[in-house]
């Protein structure tokens, strides 16, 4: 699929799960909950020895924090082992996901990278380390917790998803195992026309008699 269509498809769950007062509020707290952590001496588990390892030359969309958090999140989220599917490191993911990331509205961008900061920092709170450097088991128990968690939590863990699936399976060296050859409306050469609209004679969470 191409990246315009899944970078709309992000911001829509950002827009719908981040409403702008509610992100707000959440960040200020958020960062008072991470300098909380350093104040409490445990600053040094703020720290990562991938904190020293810069990005790929290429990276230069991604702040190196965020390139080592999506380099982490593909390994954890596509286990792949013992299947036909092509292992995450030869799809080049995360660099697909920059290009996503390129799409947002550059507001939108910022208040991703705020969120995907705090993803990282606030596994100390919980796991006792970053989020890139706990193990597979700690890492996919701290998905889920968010995915479990309260409304901003679980848009955090979706939007981090959705951008490492979409950075999978839109390199067409993916489809293959699937016997997948494509999306319809690029062979047919259909216009993508957005989301259809629910109908207005549908109550806010009614379904029709």
């Amino acid at each position: 699929m191409k990246s315009q269509l899944q970078a709309r498809r992000v911001s829509a769950i950002w827009q719908q799960g981040m409403a702008r007062r509610r992100f707000l509020k959440w960040g200020l707290l958020g960062s008072a909950g991470v300098a909380a952590v350093a104040a409490g001496g445990f600053a040094l588990l703020r720290r990562s020895p991938l904190d020293q390892q810069s990005a790929p030359a290429w990276a230069q969309g991604l702040s190196d924090a965020e390139y080592h958090l999506f380099n982490r999140a593909r390994q954890v989220l596509l286990p792949v082992d013992g299947t036909a599917l092509l292992p995450s490191e030869q799809v080049p993911i995360v660099k697909n996901v920059q290009t996503l990331l390129g799409h947002l509205h550059p507001l939108t961008r910022k208040e991703v990278a705020a969120g995907l900061g705090l993803f990282d920092n606030a596994a100390v709170l919980t796991r006792g380390s970053r989020f890139v450097d706990l193990n597979d088991e700690d890492a996919r128990a701290y998905f889920d917790s968010w995915g479990q968690g309260n409304v901003i939590q679980r848009t955090l863990a979706t939007v981090i998803k959705q951008l490492v699936y979409s950075g999978y399976w839109q390199d067409s060296a993916t489809w293959p195992p699937t016997e997948f050859d494509g999306p319809v409306s690029d062979k047919w050469g259909l216009e993508y026309l957005g989301n259809a609209p629910l109908p207005d004679s549908v109550a806010d969470g009614e379904a029709r008699a």
